[in-house]
C-alpha cells in the first residue's frame, strides 16, 4: 500500500470505525504484533492493522504497559516474552530518558529490543525518535554544539548504526512523521501530561502506516517498473510534470516504460523535445492498439515481471493517478499525486511506492555512491545486561505513609485509572468521612522516585483486618513506577501493616480484565505468591485467589 500524503485529507474516524468492525468478524488470524513504547502507544493499533490489509490476514495485537520496554525485553515471563510475537514493534522517546544520557539510553533500549526480538524468533521494527518538541534555551540552543538538538541527533543516529545491517531489525523514523505534520498537528502537550499521549491521531496514523509499509515490503510486496500511460497529457505543464517523474524515476533506479494508443505519439514527440534525455531514461516505449492492461502484461512479460510488480501512472481529470496491484491480492490501490505537475516527482517520492528495504550485508547507501562505505563503524551491543542489573541501575526508592485528606483526589484517579498493575476488583471512591483512621483498616499511598527523576504518588494500597487475615482489597502501581522493585517493596510494606494487625496470613483476590496482567502474574510468582516477608525478615502466608462478579472465590496458590 503507498504511505497516506500528509497534505490528504483523511477519515480518521472511519479508519477507526472499520478496525471495530473488523474485530467483530471472528479471532485474530494474522500476524501476532507486539507494541512497546515509552509512551502511551494503543492508538496505532487501529492504522497499523488497517494499513496492513485483509490480504495478511487480521493482526492480533499485544500492547505492552508504556515504559516498560526494557522490563518487558529482559523478564523472561513479562507478558511480550509470552505473547509469541511475530512483530516487534519498539518506540522510545528521547523525552522519557535521562536528560543528558539520550545516547547511552537509546542504545540500551534498542540493544535489549534486539536481543529481545532474536530470543522469541521475532522481527523488530525499531521506531527512530523524533527530535523534542522544543529545546529550552530556545533560539540559543541553535548555537550549542552540545545542546538539545545535537544531542537528539547524536543519540539517534547512534541507534541508527546500532541496529542497521541487521538480520530481521527494521527502521523507521517518526523525526519523518513529525517533520511532515509539522508541530502543531503532531505533538499533544495536554494529553501528554493527563495520559502518556503525546501525539495527535495524524502521528499515530502515519507512523501506522509507515509500521505497515516495511512489514509489506518484507513480504515483496513492492513495485518494480513503472508504466506511464501518455493518454490524455493536455499541456506543456503536463509533459514537464511527468518528464521531472521519469527523471526521479531514473534516478531511482526504477525501469520505467512509456505506454498509450497512436493518438498519444504527439504528446510521445513533445516529451522528447522538451529533454532528448526521455529515452535513454526509459526502458522502452508502446504505443500501439492494444488496451492499457495488454500493453502494461506484455511489458511486465518482456521485463521478466508480473502486472503485479507494475505500478501504473495516468493522467485523470488533472490530476496524476499512481496504480498498484497488492502482491498478496485484493483491490487495487491508488494514491493521488495531486494537480500540480512540479510537485508530482516529490509526492511519488512521499508515497512510497517503489521503496525496497535494504539486504543486510548488501553494500550501504553511500558505498553505492563511491563514498565511504562506513565499513565497521556500528557499535557493539552492550550485552550482559539483565533485568536485575538495570533495576539495580535505577535506584529506585519508594516511601510510604498513610494517606491524607489532601491525597484523596489523586488516590481515586488512581483507582479508577490504573489499568495494567491493578486487582481489577472495583473499590468505591474514597471520602474524607471513609478515610481509615488506624487500627484493623489502612491506606497508604506510596511515592517513588529513580535517578532519573520523581515519579511521586504512584502506589495505593488499601487493607482490611477481617479476624486472622489482613485482606488488601486494592494494590494499585502507577505504569512509571512498574517493573523497577516496587511490586517487592509495596508487598514488604503490606506485610509489615498485616503483622501489626496481628494477622497470620494476607489474602489478595483479583480479578482478570485482560489489561492487568502485570499484576497477576506477580501475585502469581516466586516473587509475590505463597508468602510475604515483612522489612525486618518475618515472614506470613500469603494466599492469592482469583474472584468473579458471579462466583465464589476460586483459590489459585
Amino acid at each position: 500500500m503507498p504511505l497516506p500524503l500528509t497534505d490528504v485529507p483523511v477519515d480518521l474516524r472511519a479508519l477507526r470505525a472499520a478496525h471495530q468492525e473488523t474485530e467483530r468478524t471472528g479471532p485474530p488470524d494474522g500476524p501476532r504484533i507486539g507494541i512497546m513504547a515509552s509512551y502511551t502507544a494503543d492508538s496505532v493499533v487501529p492504522y497499523l492493522a488497517t494499513a496492513l490489509g485483509g490480504a495478511y490476514g487480521r493482526p492480533d495485537f499485544h500492547v505492552a504497559p508504556y515504559n516498560q520496554i526494557i522490563q518487558e525485553c529482559l523478564d523472561p515471563d513479562s507478558g511480550s516474552a509470552r505473547a509469541d510475537l511475530d512483530v516487534v514493534v519498539v518506540a522510545q522517546r528521547l523525552e522519557e530518558l535521562e536528560d543528558g544520557a539520550w545516547t547511552a539510553g537509546l542504545l540500551a533500549v534498542a540493544d535489549a529490543a534486539r536481543e529481545a526480538a532474536a530470543r522469541w524468533g521475532a522481527t523488530l521494527v525499531a521506531v527512530l525518535p523524533g527530535l523534542p518538541a522544543a529545546d529550552p534555551l530556545g533560539v540559543a540552543g541553535d548555537c550549542w554544539s552540545d545542546g538539545h538538538t545535537a544531542a537528539a541527533a547524536a543519540a539517534r543516529e547512534a541507534m541508527r548504526t546500532a541496529l542497521a545491517d541487521r538480520p530481521n531489525v527494521h527502521l523507521v523514523d517518526l523525526e519523518s512523521v513529525l517533520r511532515s505534520l509539522g508541530a502543531a498537528k503532531a505533538h499533544h502537550p495536554a494529553l501528554y501530561q493527563f495520559a502518556k499521549v503525546p501525539y495527535r491521531e495524524e502521528v499515530y496514523h502515519q507512523l501506522g502506516a509507515r509500521v505497515a509499509h516495511v512489514l509489506r515490503l518484507r513480504t515483496g510486496d513492492t513495485r518494480h517498473a513503472a508504466a506511464l500511460d501518455l493518454r490524455g497529457l493536455a499541456d506543456a505543464d503536463d509533459t514537464d510534470g511527468l518528464g521531472g517523474v521519469l527523471r526521479w524515476l531514473s534516478a531511482a533506479g526504477v525501469p520505467s516504460y512509456a505506454l498509450g494508443g497512436r493518438d498519444a505519439v504527439p504528446a510521445w514527440r513533445e516529451l522528447v523535445t522538451s529533454d532528448p534525455m526521455v529515452p535513454a531514461r526509459l526502458s522502452d516505449w508502446f504505443f500501439d492498439d492494444r488496451d492499457l492492461d495488454v500493453q502494461v502484461r506484455g511489458l511486465a512479460a518482456e521485463a521478466g515481471l508480473t502486472a503485479r510488480d507494475v505500478a501504473l501512472l495516468q493522467r485523470r481529470e488533472d490530476h496524476l493517478i499512481v496504480t498498484v496491484r497488492p502482491a498478496h491480492g485484493g483491490p487495487a490501490e491508488a494514491v493521488d499525486l495531486g494537480v500540480d505537475a512540479a510537485a508530482w516527482p516529490s509526492r511519488l517520492a512521499a508515497a512510497g511506492v517503489f521503496d525496497h528495504l535494504p539486504v543486510p550485508g548488501a553494500p550501504g547507501r553511500a558505498a553505492a555512491w563511491g563514498g565511504p562505505a562506513g565499513g565497521d563503524g556500528a557499535p557493539e551491543p552492550a550485552g550482559g545486561l539483565s533485568l536485575a542489573s538495570f533495576v539495580a541501575g535505577l535506584r529506585v526508592e519508594a516511601d510510604f505513609r498513610a494517606a491524607r485528606d489532601g491525597d484523596l483526589p489523586r488516590i481515586n484517579e488512581m483507582l479508577v485509572a490504573s489499568k495494567e498493575f491493578t486487582l481489577g476488583v472495583p473499590v468505591p471512591p474514597v471520602t474524607v468521612g471513609t478515610l481509615p483512621a488506624g487500627g484493623d483498616r489502612v491506606l497508604l499511598l506510596g511515592s517513588v522516585r529513580d535517578r532519573l527523576g520523581d515519579l511521586g504518588p504512584s502506589v495505593v494500597v488499601s487493607l482490611a483486618g477481617q479476624g486472622s487475615d489482613c485482606v488488601v482489597e486494592a494494590l494499585v502501581i502507577s505504569c512509571p513506577a512498574m517493573g523497577k522493585g516496587v511490586e517487592v517493596q509495596a508487598m514488604r510494606e503490606i506485610a509489615a501493616h498485616a503483622r501489626a494487625m496481628g494477622a497470620d496470613r494476607i489474602v489478595v483476590g483479583y480479578r482478570d480484565t485482560g489489561r492487568n496482567h502485570a499484576a497477576i502474574d506477580f501475585l502469581r510468582s516466586p516473587t509475590g505468591g505463597g508468602t510475604a516477608e515483612t522489612p525486618d525478615g518475618a515472614v506470613l502466608d500469603l494466599l492469592v485467589r482469583a474472584e468473579t462478579s458471579d462466583t465464589g472465590a476460586v483459590i489459585t496458590s
